[in-house]
Formats: C-alpha cells, sequence, structure tokens
C-alpha cells in the first residue's frame, strides 16, 4: 500500500476517535447537568431555581394621624424589572389590616412607568381617583404623600413621583393642589418613616 494511502487512514481514524471522545465527554456532563433537574408532575424536566425576593417596607396610615403603621412585605422579582413598581403601587392599594388607605374606593391602577433618565415614576390611576375623591387639602397630601414617599424610601433610584388619570394630566384632585407637576418626598412626613 502506498505511504499517503497509510497516512491518511490514520488520520481518519484519530479525526474519528477524537471526535468520538468530544461526543462522549459531552453526553457526560450533561448528564451531571440534567441531575440537578427534577422531574415534574408532568414528567417534565425543570431546573429548581428560588425566586428573587425584594424586602419592601410601607408605612400605613392610621386613625391617628400622629402614627404610621409600618408593614414588611417580600415581593417576587419579574422577569422585567420594572414590573416590581406595579405590584408595588397594587400592594399601597391593597392596605394592610387597622390601615387607612387614602385611596378612594374603587380607585384601579392602570398602569406604572418609569423614566430612568428623568428617575421619575409615572403611575396612572382610573378615573375613579378624581370622581370620588373626598374634598379637602389634607386629603389630598396623605394621599399624594403616602404614594410618593412610600415608592421614594423603597427605590432608591426613584426620586419623584407623577399621577396620571385615564392616561392624562389632571389639573387638581379636589381643587387644592396641582396634580400636573412630578411630586418629590416630603421630609415632613417623610421623618415618622425614619424612626
Amino acid at each position: 500500500m502506498n505511504k499517503k494511502i497509510i497516512y491518511s487512514l490514520v488520520g481518519l481514524a484519530l479525526i474519528f476517535f477524537l471526535g468520538a471522545l468530544i461526543i462522549f465527554l459531552n453526553s457526560k456532563s450533561g448528564a451531571k447537568k440534567k441531575d440537578l433537574a427534577v422531574v415534574t408532575g408532568n414528567n417534565v424536566r425543570e431546573e429548581l431555581k428560588a425566586p428573587e425576593l425584594l424586602k419592601v417596607k410601607i408605612f400605613f396610615l392610621t386613625e391617628d394621624p400622629s402614627y404610621m403603621k409600618p408593614v414588611e412585605y417580600e415581593l417576587e422579582r419579574p422577569t422585567i424589572y420594572q414590573e416590581i413598581y406595579r405590584k408595588f403601587v397594587e400592594l399601597l392599594l391593597k392596605g394592610a389590616e387597622n390601615a387607612v388607605v387614602p385611596v378612594p374606593e374603587g380607585t384601579a391602577l392602570r398602569s406604572v412607568y418609569y423614566i430612568e433618565q428623568k428617575q421619575l415614576l409615572i403611575i396612572d390611576f382610573s378615573e375613579e381617583l378624581t370622581n370620588r375623591f373626598p374634598a379637602g387639602s389634607t386629603s389630598e397630601l396623605e394621599f399624594i404623600y403616602f404614594i410618593v414617599n412610600n415608592t421614594c424610601y423603597n427605590f432608591k433610584e426613584i426620586k419623584a413621583v407623577k399621577f396620571l388619570v385615564s392616561g392624562n394630566e389632571s389639573g387638581e384632585l379636589t381643587g387644592h393642589i396641582d396634580m400636573e407637576k412630578p411630586f418629590y418626598p416630603d421630609q415632613m412626613f417623610l421623618k415618622n418613616l425614619m424612626e
């Protein structure tokens, strides 16, 4: 036999052997990865991952105006991080036992937007916010700073909150406070939160 043919056959055999070895090693490492999985009720193998949790503290108003009731929650981090803001505002609206939520009954959260460049959270409520809001500047301030202070306290990336009603800027709730501008945390309200 010609030496070139022998060398070619030996080279092909060597390439075949190395290819088979790589495939074998990959299948072994794949089997190890599968050992980290579990079989679910549907007989489908899924990786076990503990959900990431974010701890938040909400300060609810009480019947005693000098006292705020802190309640701690754990929120599961969603795939899209900005969805955490929606979950948080929903917690604010839900309230807690023996707490006052200064938002008219029936008010729904329509959407939440975060504008990173302005560090601004925009919260859009349903029209029930203005249609059912009780008269008085105190009620308006309680509503505004309940939302703003709690939000900015828990999310340091948010410096201000702007309110919309049915997707539009609302001039005022009951005729006392201009609602077209963003609101920043108010230290008078925040001092009780920091104690």
